[in-house]
């Protein structure tokens, strides 16, 4: 059971991973809660299962060109609304109100195109593998190891490139970085791009997981949040290690008692965090 358990935690501790990356990295230069994250999440779900379903591309092909649209949304969107919306001095309320309205239309547009019922991504990737003791689906295993190569990878760009230190110093002062010269539209433009193929990779292994419906991008943007917060801004590690700490006590949670408690634990873990540490498990240090 206690393997079981820790598999569990593993499994779901990844994919919250990927979704807590992309928002922390977005949050750093557009610190609000930007709902069309959840949208992108859906659009690389939705779109592969279009693309094979309709247009009967191949699978890989599918998939390379969905989280392809993905990261050219989430530029779009940064592009169109949300940089017009901050240069007229919005406030992070109306951006996030700005989102919502989007996020909706997008919802409603799949529920038209798609219909509102389960969808299953088919293929090899559903198939279970052998790993000795234990065995498991493909894609939670790839999960698994895309979770740990996507950290590598947003962690070497952040702290040992420059443009991890131009995105750090937009993070610390979005005014004094742009005094001294540096393009701020432009940065988080990028960022937005990058959170975009994380963000798209996450919905595509999520609807070969567990499967497609038009709600799934808000269910999942809003456990990658949690885990965001859990860990904290002091490094890329916080929300890292915050989303498998929300995995262990969802598991954990289910254990004890019944799957239907999955969704209360991590409401109950927010609101603790909100209240007593929302700076998170990892402070960032004051300079």
């Amino acid at each position: 059971m206690l393997l079981v358990l820790l598999i569990n935690i593993l499994i779901v501790g990844a994919g919250y991973g990927l979704i807590a990356i992309a928002f922390a990295v977005m949050s750093s230069v557009s610190p609000f809660f930007n709902l069309t994250l959840g949208s992108i999440i859906a659009f690389g779900a939705y779109g592969t299962y279009g693309l094979t379903e309709y247009a009967h591309l191949p699978m890989a092909v599918a998939i390379v060109i969905s989280i392809a649209f993905c990261a050219c949304a989430a530029a779009l969107l940064e592009r169109f609304v949300y940089t017009p919306l901050r240069t007229r001095g919005a406030s992070s309320m109306v951006l996030l109100v700005a989102s919502l309205g989007l996020y909706t239309i997008f919802e409603a547009s799949i529920h038209l195109a798609f219909g509102p019922q389960y969808q299953i991504l088919g293929g090899a990737l559903g198939q279970n593998m052998n790993l000795g003791i234990f065995s498991m689906p493909k894609v939670q295993f790839i999960t698994i190891v895309a979770d740990f190569i996507v950290f590598g990878l947003v962690n070497l760009l952040l702290f040992h490139t420059f443009f991890g230190k131009m995105v750090r110093a937009l993070n610390d002062s979005a005014k004094l970085a742009n005094i001294t010269g540096l393009n701020n539209n432009k940065i988080i433009l990028i960022v937005s791009m990058l959170s975009g193929l994380i963000l798209g990779l996450s919905g595509v292994l999520t609807g070969f997981d567990t499967g497609l419906e038009p709600t799934m991008g808000f269910n999942l943007l809003f456990k990658g949040m949690i885990g965001a917060i859990i860990g904290g801004s002091g490094s890329l590690y916080g929300p890292f290690l915050g989303a498998f700490f929300l995995a262990a006590a969802e598991n954990v949670g289910v254990m004890l008692w019944a799957s239907e408690w999955r969704d209360l634990v991590a409401f109950v873990i927010f609101i603790i965090f909100l209240i007593f540490r929302p700076q998170g498990i990892f402070q960032r240090k004051e300079k």
